[in-house]
């Protein structure tokens, strides 16, 4: 249907379609046990009277031998201590490292999601009457409405056309899109992920396209905002007309 705003191009179809309800999970129960640690009897101490002649040098090398004894056994202990408490802050150190990589990992993967080329707010083909219509449309939680152009025009395979790819104020999902060729399969187009309110106006394709007609399908998956899950998917059929 020709729109005079927009130099007679096609108005994008919208579509509102169910959406799928995320997964619940359970958490695992935990069961927990204690034990406690085997307690052994002291030896009995026999004692037992026995005259020993009185050697002064035989006493002082046993006494000796006791205090060398001893002193092996502490150096022992504070060796042992001293390795656990190397290994503790070794340990403490290892696993800061991995939650900071994981925490660094997801807040780039993250941002890395989003379209760079999203713009906010509503397509511009539209009045400001349909914008205000839109802003008070109220999206049911499972629902999600879709946009996008059903004509989306090329003046040749490597250059830019308008699509018009919306995700709309009311939907309650982040929306990525991908076009793909309904001949080959080909992915023709994948864009990043859009916030609703979000819309990207024009695109490339990944694949030099002939010239003529070519039918096509842009499937819309919505994700959960807060987990990026997969929550649900719906489809248009377009049809991308390359010039020359």
């Amino acid at each position: 249907m020709a729109n005079e705003n927009l130099n007679n191009q096609q108005r994008p179809k919208v579509r509102r379609v169910d959406g799928a309800d995320a997964n619940r999970v359970q958490r695992p129960n935990v069961s927990s046990s204690r034990f406690g640690a085997n307690s052994s009897s002291r030896p009995t101490r026999a004692q037992a009277q026995t005259q020993v002649p009185p050697q002064t040098q035989t006493s002082g090398s046993a006494n000796a031998g006791g205090n060398g004894s001893n002193n092996g056994r502490k150096n022992s202990a504070n060796h042992s201590s001293k390795k656990k408490t190397i290994l503790l802050v070794v340990g403490i150190v290892v696993v800061a490292l991995a939650i900071w990589l994981l925490v660094w990992l997801f807040a780039c993967n993250g941002n890395s999601l989003f379209d760079p080329n999203a713009q906010t707010g509503q397509a511009p083909y539209k009045s400001q009457e349909e914008m205000q219509a839109e802003l008070d449309r109220t999206v049911e939680e499972g629902m999600f409405n879709i946009s996008i152009a059903s004509v989306i025009q090329f003046e040749d395979g490597t250059s830019s056309g308008t699509a018009y790819i919306e995700n709309v104020p009311g939907n309650h999902y982040l929306m990525k899109v991908t076009i793909t060729e309904d001949d080959t399969g080909d992915v023709l187009y994948e864009s990043g992920v859009l916030k609703p309110d979000q819309y990207i106006e024009n695109i490339a394709l990944a694949k030099d396209l002939d010239a003529g007609a070519h039918e096509a399908t842009a499937t819309f998956t919505a994700l959960d905002e807060q987990t990026y899950e997969e929550v649900g998917k719906a489809a248009a059929k377009i049809t991308i007309n390359v010039l020359n």
